[in-house]
């Protein structure tokens, strides 16, 4: 039977988050990590799971105040009930449609405007992803000697990028003209050697970059339209600007508690200094979509590798990950079971997610 390409990157994204579970297993032995589970500290474990509900509703209290005035008609709990499908969707199905499309269709439908939804989110993950450039550049501050190591500075290194090609996005009077420019010469270039080669497969080659280029060009001016509307609200209103900075900013703090939290649970007493300036990278590090199920195995294994740098062994950490990891799991659950019992057409067109995932 001939997989489609879509049921092939799966397949890939299966073997390779195998390929990184067997590579872990393979440095840390069976004994050592269950010797590890046996001495969990419940109280510790507990807490780690009660910040659960604490980071759902940060981010739902953020989603709501992104949302505005329109906010007024969805309730909180209706906000937290999407946000739990959305988990459901992203973590447990592999498939195409992210928690994201999801939430944006079932907010769509309450809001009666599914375009303004969509928009919402993507304020909601934008804001979300600069504070996360700042911090990748900047947390290590927090330990400087980290700076001395490749894998930190690089990253942060690649986060000012970002951060000032996110900056030069938001505030350029005509941000896609430069790029455009570039593709123009780049592609006559490839245009011109295809010639010169005579070769059939090379200009479909060249003509399958110039499609590419045309889609990445579109969906840049997506972007550059959904800021242009979140620039002009917070311009209008600091206090909104302000509002949604602070939330963001709890957000990561509570990321940090709940990495440091879930290694206390097995007996680990880090620096939390230390894990304020890794974890930005280990984030930026695990966006890489390699894997299903939320990077499953990549996910686990870049935290391994990245507290290995200061000491805090492999089993210990993967221990960790395995906790961070059974708590998405469990909100993926809870996600599934609200899904099941959710009145506002439960019943989702995963057809027109796909198509709306795809634009």
């Amino acid at each position: 039977m001939k997989l489609s390409g879509k049921n092939m990157v799966r397949a890939i994204k299966l073997v390779v988050s195998c390929a990184f579970f067997f590579i872990l297993f393979s440095f840390i032995r069976g004994n050592e990590l269950l010797a590890i589970f046996r001495r969990i500290d419940w109280l510790y474990f507990s807490l780690s799971f009660s910040l659960i509900p604490v980071m759902l509703a940060a981010s739902c209290l953020k989603w709501k105040v992104v949302l505005g005035e329109r906010a007024g008609h969805v309730s909180f709990l209706q906000l937290l009930r999407i946000y739990a499908v959305g988990y459901f969707f992203s973590n447990l199905l592999p498939s195409t449609v992210g928690g994201d499309v999801v939430r944006s269709y079932y907010a769509g439908r309450l809001l009666g405007s599914q375009s303004y939804a969509a928009v919402s989110i993507f304020v909601e993950r934008f804001t979300g992803i600069l504070l996360l450039f700042f911090l990748v550049a900047a947390a290590p501050l927090l330990a400087p000697e980290l700076y001395a190591i490749p894998y930190v500075w690089i990253p942060s290194c690649a986060g000012v990028v970002l951060l000032c090609i996110s900056c030069y996005l938001c505030f350029s009077g005509n941000p896609l003209a430069l790029p455009r420019k570039m593709l123009d010469l780049i592609l006559g270039g490839l245009h011109a050697v295809a010639s010169r080669s005579g070769s059939e497969n090379a200009k479909k080659a060249v003509r399958s970059v110039e499609e590419g280029s045309v889609v990445l060009l579109r969906k840049l001016q997506k972007v550059r339209e959904e800021l242009e509307l979140a620039i002009a609200t917070f311009r209008r209103d600091r206090m909104y600007l302000l509002q949604v900075a602070g939330l963001t900013i709890i957000f990561y703090f509570l990321t940090w508690v709940n990495v440091y939290v879930s290694f206390r649970a097995f007996g680990v007493n880090p620096d939390f200094l230390a894990i304020c300036a890794l974890v930005p990278a280990i984030l930026f590090a695990a966006h890489l979509p390699v894997t299903l199920l939320g990077n499953l195995g990549y996910f686990e294994s870049v935290f391994v590798f990245y507290f290995l740098l200061i000491g805090i062994p492999g089993a210990e950490t993967l221990a960790m990950g395995i906790l961070l990891r059974l708590k998405m799991l469990t909100m993926g659950v809870i996600g599934y079971i609200v899904y099941l019992f959710y009145s506002e057409d439960r019943k989702l067109d995963l057809e027109n997610l796909k198509k709306m995932a795809g634009r």
